[in-house]
């Protein structure tokens, strides 16, 4: 049995489907090895080329089954079957910032972090009705340029991003920009080519050894008991992220659940 996760990009049992970029055959198959489902996205020529199928600018993940997908996207009817309440943005999708990053939001505990330019008008009065507080930064690319490792940990390459969630009081690793590829574009960014997999395993998409940073990045992740997976060898590469979206069945504990609730809400 599986089941939705009760908070978005981490999971808090084993993951069984993830949706991936439909641009690369091996993540699919990297995926299925471990046992895991993936939902495939499909070229979304609104977008940018180099993004068109990235899924953390297609989706946009909220608590309670809820995802946001771009207007008159097919994401609609194959989430919408694995049980998500879908609802689409308000705005169309540009090829042009800020009209790219429409799904660029990332909700991260009780925050939904983005630009306000960019992140679509009905994703933030959704999160606004779930009691998401807004947390407003110059980056409109956050669920690009963040990996969550954990409720109060995260890794970014983005200076502003660090200092606002920093404030906050999370846990963040600055890394150097760069060294991440994404072709058509000078770089890629961590959360792009990042997600977990289960709560004390996190994948990426190439090998931490290409990046400069790369040893810094594993401890910090070790340091919070969680291991490191990487879906294929060679550098680092930006597909969109690996969005959790199923996680396994496990015994529920109340005193537990608890516990995580006022871990994410505080």
């Amino acid at each position: 049995m599986s089941r939705f996760l009760q908070h978005p990009r981490l999971p808090d049992s084993p993951v069984r489907a993830a949706l991936v970029s439909g641009e690369f055959p091996w993540l699919k198959d990297a995926l299925d090895t471990l046992g895991i489902t993936s939902i495939q996205t499909e070229e979304e020529h609104r977008l940018p080329k180099p993004v068109r199928f990235h899924p953390d600018l297609q989706v946009s993940p909220l608590y309670d089954k809820q995802m946001f997908v771009l207007r008159r996207s097919p994401l609609n009817n194959q989430l919408a079957r694995q049980g998500f309440s879908v609802s689409e943005t308000e705005r169309w999708p540009e090829q042009t910032y800020p009209k790219d990053v429409l799904c660029g939001g990332l909700v991260w505990n009780s925050y939904l972090i983005g630009n306000p330019r960019g992140v679509d008008p009905a994703i933030q009065e959704a999160a606004q009705k779930q009691g998401l507080q807004f947390l407003p930064v110059g980056q409109g690319y956050c669920a690009c340029s963040v990996a969550l490792v954990d409720a109060n940990h995260a890794i970014t390459a983005d200076r502003g991003l660090e200092r606002a969630l920093k404030a906050e009081g999370f846990e963040v690793l600055l890394i150097r920009p760069g060294f991440i590829e994404l072709p058509g574009y000078d770089t890629g960014f961590i959360g792009g080519c990042s997600g977990k997999l289960a709560p004390d395993k996190m994948a990426f998409a190439g090998q931490l050894s290409s990046h400069p940073d790369g040893e810094l990045i594993r401890a910090f992740i070790l340091d919070c008991g969680i291991s490191v997976t990487e879906l294929k060898k060679g550098p680092l590469l930006d597909v969109g992220g690996i969005l959790p979206l199923l996680q396994g069945e496990v015994e529920r504990d109340e005193k537990i659940e608890t516990i995580i609730q006022n871990r994410y809400f505080v």
